[in-house]
């Protein structure tokens, strides 16, 4: 079984200039999910590079909390239509 690992959300504040309140409306805005049950935060490994670029998007461009909400779901939006694409042209490809 995988273990599970967590990095705290007050060292990641710490490393990339952003304040806890900042992740806290990026888990309002339901865009990742944090463990805040003891105190301080836990934010999994795995959504780390998520929210490195949602604290880029919000340091370098000044985008606030509803934008990058905004941003995220069209990101989805288009993988989705590019694995949507890539699934026809597969299926077009066993035609020819």
């Amino acid at each position: 079984m995988k273990e599970e690992q967590y990095i705290s959300v007050k060292t990641f504040c710490e490393h990339h200039g952003v304040g806890e309140s900042f992740v806290r409306s990026m888990c309002e805005y339901e865009i990742l999910h944090v463990d805040f049950e003891q105190g301080d935060g836990k934010l999994h490994l795995e959504d780390l590079p998520l929210l490195e670029k949602m604290a880029r998007l919000h340091n370098e461009l000044d985008i606030n909390p509803e934008g990058i909400q905004a941003i995220h779901h069209l990101l989805g939006q288009v993988e989705s239509l590019q694995q949507e694409v890539a699934a026809l042209k597969r299926r077009l490809n066993t035609l020819e």
